[in-house]
C-alpha cells in the first residue's frame, strides 16, 4: 500500500473526520485482502460448526453424514 500521506481525510465543519479518500490501487488491495479474510472466516465458521456437531452425532442426537453425501450436497 501507499504511504499514509497519500490518504485524504474529509472533515465536517467542526473539523471532525468523516471520511477517507485513498488511491484506487490501495482500495483494490484492501478490497482483495477483505475478501480473503471473509473467505477464511467462512471456512473457520464452518469448521467450528462441524466441531460443535461432533458430540451430538456421537450421542446419537444428530444423524451422521457420510463423506459421499456431504460432497454430493455441495
Amino acid at each position: 500500500m501507499s504511504a499514509t500521506d497519500s490518504f485524504q481525510y474529509l472533515t465536517d465543519a467542526a473539523g471532525k473526520p468523516k471520511a477517507v479518500v485513498l488511491p484506487m490501487a490501495d482500495w483494490l488491495e484492501l478490497k482483495q485482502y477483505y475478501q480473503q479474510l471473509h473467505g477464511r472466516a467462512l471456512v473457520l465458521s464452518g469448521i467450528g460448526e462441524a466441531l460443535r456437531e461432533v458430540p451430538e452425532i456421537l450421542a446419537g442426537r444428530q444423524p451422521e453424514i457420510s463423506l459421499d453425501d456431504f460432497l454430493a450436497s455441495l
